[in-house]
């Protein structure tokens, strides 16, 4: 009789028992996920990291091997190519160190918001003409989609958004060909702001959409191969500042024919 007083006493309540059980079941199986997505993304990172340096200890070596054979010169042609060799594989080395170092940032908490109110449509069109001088588009056709009468004032992380910016454009030259339309343009809604981002380009299978976000990702053969350094984090860092933002990015896209990444915030 007693050990069933002492259960029917004020503030012992069976089914807060309960809640507080689920509760603590889904915060551990959360710090589960994070913890296996922290594993696999490593684990790529680290098979990502192995190519460029493995290809520029080959080169490392060989020239030094070249260098005691004192019968041996480098011809003109042989010293720019592995110049030209070591100069892209650092620059994947640099790409992966540093998008991991800034999602970590983010991830962190470490890196906080500057915002500042600006018409998005004048930050937009800063952008897109900063694109249209960029050799890299050259061989696209870039396109800017929007209205004249179009105002909206929203406040942002100037630097951080033009990192998302940055990521999407990158992400649409990568997956096109020569001639493909690049376009930036905005979306009408009621309440929040929204633009986006859109090419003509290879398109993405419709199972991977809602997997091209996540940082365990890795993109299928399917999709051709990188033009560009990259460390397979750019839009997982797109994602988290527009998250930081209280926004949203999602992707609409048609295998074979191409792809819209919105942000609305």
């Amino acid at each position: 009789m007693q050990d069933k007083k002492r259960f029917e006493e004020p503030g012992v309540d069976s089914r807060t028992v309960e809640e507080l059980s689920k509760k603590l079941l889904e915060a551990n199986a959360k710090l589960q996920k994070a913890e296996n997505e922290r594993k696999i993304m490593l684990e790529n990172i680290s098979h990502d990291l192995r190519a460029p340096l493995t290809a520029i200890r080959s080169t490392v070596d060989y020239i030094k091997l070249k260098n005691d054979d004192k019968s041996f010169n480098f011809t003109g042609d042989e010293f720019q190519d592995m110049l030209k060799l070591l100069d892209n594989r650092t620059k994947t080395l640099e790409v992966l160190v540093q998008d991991l170092y800034y999602l970590t940032c983010i991830d962190s908490g470490k890196d906080k918001l500057k915002l500042c109110e600006v018409p998005l449509e004048q930050f937009l069109e800063e952008y897109f003409f900063a694109a249209e001088m960029d050799d890299k588009y050259k061989k696209k056709r870039l396109i800017l989609e929007i209205p004249d009468d179009y105002s909206r004032m929203v406040k942002l992380d100037t630097d951080k958004m033009t990192r998302v910016l940055d990521n999407l454009f990158t992400n649409a030259y990568k997956y096109s060909d020569d001639g493909a339309e690049i376009a930036l343009g905005v979306k009408e809604t009621s309440d929040k702001a929204c633009f986006y981002v859109r090419d003509t380009g290879y398109g993405i299978k419709q199972e991977e959409v809602e997997l091209i976000f996540d940082r365990t990702y890795t993109a299928s053969s399917a999709r051709t191969p990188s033009k560009e350094p990259s460390s397979g984090l750019g839009l997982t860092i797109v994602e988290s500042i527009v998250t930081q933002h209280g926004g949203r990015v999602w992707c609409e896209s048609k295998y074979g024919e191409g792809s819209t990444f919105f942000v609305e915030i």
